[in-house]
This record gives structure tokens, sequence and C-alpha cells, in this order.
């Protein structure tokens, strides 16, 4: 049996958390911070555009996803519960991000492209704060996601995190 997850998977695990750190540090309002808001914007985009190559990838390799050793049915039942948030989240946060940006600005170019708005949700203040706060419950989930790969790892002694890592090339 297999204990490696698929490389197609392990690529865009691995291409969404960097874009994940790289949206977190480039936060703000975009419409003020220059380059640095294009920046999380395409990140933002990119990030919901991986979301359905992300599902995808899912759909074509789920024969070939390892299934690790459960400790016990509360275990099953948190990482069903984990899962979920982070798909949700990689779906929602851009969502809500992209109702912030409408509701900040009627204009905002991309790469001289530009996005198209709502301007129905324009001066709607919580917009932007729902954003942020929808942001930051993500990174908390990234961050207990990333704890219980190092127990398992460092304390259950399993292949939960190697299953996810690239192996050495031969």
């Amino acid at each position: 049996m297999n204990n490696n997850y698929p490389k197609p998977m392990i690529i865009m695990h691995w291409i969404t958390f960097v874009l994940v750190v790289i949206v977190y540090l480039t936060s703000g309002d975009p419409t003020r911070t220059g380059l640095q808001g294009q920046i999380h914007v395409i990140g933002g985009i990119s990030i919901f555009i991986l979301f359905f190559v992300r599902l995808s990838v899912v759909f074509l390799y789920k024969r070939s996803i390892p299934q690790n050793e459960i400790i016990n049915p509360y275990q099953i039942k948190l990482f069903k519960i984990v899962r979920f948030t982070l798909y949700v989240s990689l779906c929602v946060v851009p969502i809500a991000g992209w109702l912030a940006l409408s509701s900040f600005t009627d204009n905002f170019q991309v790469f001289s492209l530009n996005l198209p708005l709502l301007s129905s949700v324009r001066e709607v203040k919580y917009i932007g704060q729902m954003h942020q706060f929808l942001g930051n419950f993500f990174i908390t989930v990234v961050g207990l996601h990333a704890c219980a790969a190092l127990i398992h790892h460092f304390i259950f002694k399993d292949n939960v995190l190697k299953s996810m890592l690239f192996k050495k090339m031969k």
C-alpha cells in the first residue's frame, strides 16, 4: 500500500500554502498599499482558482489518497471538520475579499485589467472586517493543521506528515 499522496496533490498543497502565506503577509487595504495590494489581490485570485483545480485533482486521485491509521473516532471527526473548514475557507475568504474590494472602490486593476467589482456593496463598511476575520480564522485553522501534522510526526510517530512531503530523488 502506498503511504504517500500523489505528486499533483502534494504540489497543490504546497503551492496553496505559499500563496496563503504571501496573501497573509501582504494583507491590508489593496486600494492604499500599491504593489503590496496588487500582490494580495493576485494571490487571493490565485487561491480561488487553485481551489477548483485542487478539487479536481482530489477527485481524480481520490483512490490514491493514503489511508493513514487513525488513533480514535474523535480524531476522524476532527480531521473531517478541519478538512471541511480549510476547503470552505479556500473558497469563501477570496469571495469575501472580492466583496471587500468592491466595497472600497469601483475600479481596481490587476495587470492593467479592470477587475469586475460589484457596485451594490460599495460603501458597506463591515465587509472588509468580515474578510479580515475570516482570513485570520483561516490562518488559525492552518496553524492548528500544521501543529496536528507535527504532533503526528513527533508524538504519534506515524507517516501522516511524511505522506505530504516530497520524497528525495534517487
